[in-house]
């Protein structure tokens, strides 16, 4: 009984939030001059989630790995597991063309526990790259938050059937809560790599990218060899291409703060 009024609760809020966002799915244009950040919980989501605008937009991209990987590969220690995950995820970025990555190194399956590390790296103020001339004591560089530069956040989509998955929107909702910089105008993107998108209001044709995002995803040879994630991925983006006559199409959630907020409220 109890799951039942919960149930019919969210689906009351959720209604009414999805009625206020605009699910007409257009093309996502990223200016040449936007700056994209995309949180990958894995070394491999990135790629099977959206391999495709990576290759697009390389020069716009920072990719930072959220977790070490180490519960990957099994009957190897999580030293080695570490160290080949992160190479099959450098060797992808460099396929995708992406030359600005990084690692935060939490535990795998744990991410939700790393709060603390999450906000040091993403909200820690970093020096100004041109700061004001010093005019004698007391006069401080000016600084900015790492998220504070970026008109586009990348990351899984929320009702992702993995609990690390989930955890990014979490945490960085935790983020957004304790009033970390960001431009006003920011923009949220839930992208698929377990689950499909119940909303959907932007979109990207990668036909023309396809197989840099098949070499991407075929990086990842310690976890092509447990699952067909080519064939999988690349199922959806077929999929996905429909409603648009393309062959093959990224799909994405694209919401202002406050509408990723709500969302991430109802979970």
């Amino acid at each position: 009984m109890i799951k039942k009024k919960l149930f019919q609760q969210m689906t009351y809020k959720f209604s009414k939030l999805t009625a206020a966002i605009n699910l007409k799915p257009k093309e996502l244009n990223i200016g040449e001059n936007q700056r994209c950040l995309c949180l990958s919980p894995h070394a491999d989501d990135e790629s099977i989630g959206m391999g495709g605008v990576l290759s697009l937009f390389a020069g716009n991209f920072k990719v930072i790995l959220l977790t070490d990987g180490r519960k990957g590969i099994k009957d190897k220690s999580a030293e080695n597991v570490i160290k080949i995950r992160e190479e099959e995820f450098q060797n992808a970025m460099k396929v995708a063309g992406v030359e600005e990555y990084n690692f935060l190194r939490a535990e795998d399956k744990k991410l939700l526990d790393n709060f603390d590390l999450f906000e040091t790296y993403l909200n820690r103020n970093t020096p100004h790259p041109n700061p004001p001339p010093s005019r004698g004591e007391g006069v401080t560089q000016k600084s900015t938050s790492v998220l504070e530069k970026y008109d586009y956040i990348f990351v899984p989509n929320i009702i992702d059937q993995h609990p690390d998955h989930k955890a990014v929107s979490l945490l960085l909702k935790s983020l957004l809560d304790k009033n970390a910089k960001v431009k006003p105008d920011l923009q949220i993107c839930f992208y698929e790599v377990w689950s499909t998108l119940g909303l959907v209001n932007s979109f990207v044709d990668i036909s023309n990218v396809i197989q840099k995002k098949t070499s991407m995803i075929n990086c990842y040879k310690s976890q092509t060899a447990q699952k067909d994630y080519e064939y999988y991925a690349l199922g959806l983006n077929q999929y996905r291409g429909m409603f648009k006559d393309k062959k093959y199409v990224e799909a994405f959630c694209v919401l202002n703060v406050e509408e990723f907020k709500k969302i991430c409220e109802l979970y």
